[in-house]
């Protein structure tokens, strides 16, 4: 539906844990939360199987398009036991794009490098990221969920680089590359406002913006 969920995997380091009563325990269930699209998140674990409710001690999360299907599927490591591999098998008429970027002046992955998309009157926004969960790094590509939307108007993209260009003509249910470079350049009508941290006390700092 465009609005991106929350999973969490839970569990202990220690089985030793389980001996403490410390509310936590070495194996625990992970949570599946939907976005409902106002700010606020329900939780739908219940319902979305034997895979999110059995207790296993997770540590490492990433999620990423196995099969180039446009379905996101999780890979979930586990302590002393095999991963768990969670396959979205729900049939969904819906809509979705995705992006892979190429830099050249910037990283080669386009690592930091944030996707503005336009679609139907909305904009989303995301960004490159490498690492996220423990140990982990999900799939590099950004995936945008467009619901019924059957068409895309442009995606800007602003490079680490400093580079700010904008590609249109994007067909949905694609992989799509953009490489750097490639698109039209955007001007940016505002300065980028310096970030000056100023020592306080206590260790704290000040962060002013000019």
């Amino acid at each position: 539906d465009g609005w991106p969920d929350l999973l969490l995997a839970n569990g202990h380091v220690y089985p030793e844990v389980d001996k403490q009563h410390l509310g936590s325990n070495f194996q625990e269930p992970k949570i599946l939360y939907r976005n409902n699209g106002n700010g606020m998140f329900t939780d739908i674990s219940a319902e979305a199987g034997s895979g999110i409710t059995k207790s296993t001690s997770a540590r490492g999360l990433a999620v990423g398009d196995l099969w180039n299907s446009g379905q996101l599927s999780a890979v979930i490591s586990n302590m002393n036991a095999h991963p768990s591999l969670m396959v979205n098998q729900i049939k969904s008429p819906n809509h979705w794009i995705a992006f892979r970027t190429i830099g050249t002046k910037s990283n080669r992955d386009g690592i930091g490098a944030r996707l503005t998309l336009s679609a139907a009157g909305r904009l989303r926004v995301d960004e490159v990221r490498s690492g996220s969960s423990y140990s982990s790094s999900s799939d590099m590509r950004v995936h945008f969920g467009l619901a019924q939307t059957n068409k895309v108007d442009f995606v800007e993209v602003r490079w680490p680089s400093g580079l700010q260009e904008r590609f249109t003509g994007l067909r949905v249910d694609l992989i799509h590359d953009l490489k750097e470079g490639t698109g039209t350049a955007v001007t940016v009508g505002k300065k980028a406002r310096r970030i000056l941290f100023a020592p306080a006390e206590q260790e704290t700092y000040i962060l002013r913006l000019l």
